[in-house]
């Protein structure tokens, strides 16, 4: 019964902001896409790839620190193998392909599924925790001085940096209502500490992008700055609740809709919109697909150096020769052994070799040998 209700309530919201975002569509001003083209407006394109790209690399970063932090020591290009592969799959509805791919790959490199298991519902928490948290950046200048009131939304943020193990018990609350199950091992709170800050610079190096496309489309900067860095955040948060629309796609734009028509005309910040939904998507698959491209070089030839064959040790030194059961230079292991008693050889008058005292009368032919 509660499914088909979440169901229900998650089509009528999918069905509205459609809506919303098809009438906004009908009245864009497509000739802003030439503008775009401009050298200064291009010049400022890029630097918005550049941006969602840096955040997204700020998103590994938390992740991974999760990982560590729960005792499995893997490597940065293995984190990024892994947490490339399962970002990918949120442009399939649902959330559990990214938990399988995770799951997948992190079997390849050791990392058990229950920390896996463990690193995602947190993630889950600390993503949406934080940025809900960085929509209160674009609170005053939406809201203006009813705004002040939004700021206990970063209580909860501030809780769990105090006391990291509310994290835990957050994420293992949501999962008892979805019926998941919930985190299976333990995250040290210095790990914790390290994704919350990580993730929060995410959310705010991302939003720059939205900021320079609403500049080059003629947003003032200062008004612009805090209304599209901290708008960012909370549009995807709210999207990726929508568990069943790919990447939030409609939710994310009708949020970001309303905030930027409060400092640009609704045609044109319906143009800027779509327009950050492509410069998102274009540098999220190709940074994905250069990390991922990478990561594979540097397996491959990590694979290529194991399997090789070791280096053929030299000739001893005549100075430094190594028994091979006790590993000492000849020297060494000569001047540790207690001196045998030497006797000149008859055969030999001028060498000398060392003889046992009790068995140099089997060395001399039985000769005054004991029966």
């Amino acid at each position: 019964m509660i499914k088909k209700i979440r169901l229900a309530l998650t089509l009528l919201a999918v069905l509205t902001v459609v809506a919303f975002v098809a009438v906004t569509v009908g009245e864009q001003d497509w000739s802003l896409l030439a503008a775009l083209a401009e050298p200064r407006a291009l010049a400022l394109v890029g630097a918005g790839l550049v941006a969602n790209a840096a955040g997204l690399l700020l998103g590994m970063l938390s992740w991974r620190a999760l990982i560590v932090g729960g005792g499995a020591p893997v490597g940065m290009w293995a984190v990024a193998r892994i947490y490339f592969v399962g970002f990918m799959t949120k442009f399939v509805p649902g959330r559990v392909w990214t938990l399988l791919a995770n799951i997948q790959m992190g079997k390849a490199s050791g990392i058990p599924p229950a920390r896996t298991a463990t690193v995602y519902v947190v993630n889950i928490v600390v993503g949406t925790l934080t940025g809900l948290t960085t929509g209160l950046v674009a609170a005053p200048a939406l809201l203006g001085e009813h705004g002040a009131w939004m700021g206990l939304a970063a209580v909860p943020v501030v809780a769990c940096v105090v006391r990291p193990d509310l994290t835990h018990r957050v994420a293992t609350a949501a999962a008892r209502v979805l019926r998941r199950p919930g985190p299976l091992t333990r995250t040290s709170d210095r790990a914790v500490r390290l994704s919350i800050v990580l993730q929060t610079l995410s959310w705010l190096v991302s939003g720059h992008h939205l900021w320079f496309l609403a500049v080059a489309a003629g947003a003032p900067p200062l008004r612009s700055y805090v209304i599209c860095v901290g708008s960012f955040g909370l549009a995807v948060v709210a999207g990726h609740l929508m568990v069943l629309v790919p990447d939030g796609l409609g939710v994310r734009e009708a949020i970001l809709l309303a905030a930027l028509t409060t400092v640009l005309p609704l045609p044109v910040a319906g143009t800027i919109v779509l327009t950050s939904r492509l410069v998102c998507t274009v540098s999220e698959v190709g940074l994905a697909a250069a990390v991922l491209g990478v990561a594979q070089l540097r397996v491959r030839a990590e694979k290529g150096r194991a399997q090789s064959p070791g280096a053929v040790p030299g000739p001893p030194s005549s100075l430094s020769e190594v028994s091979p059961a006790s590993g000492q230079p000849r020297e060494e292991r000569e001047a540790r052994e207690p001196q045998e008693p030497r006797e000149s050889s008859e055969d030999s008058p001028g060498e000398s070799r060392p003889l046992t005292p009790a068995r140099a009368p089997e060395r001399e032919k039985g000769v005054g040998a004991t029966p």
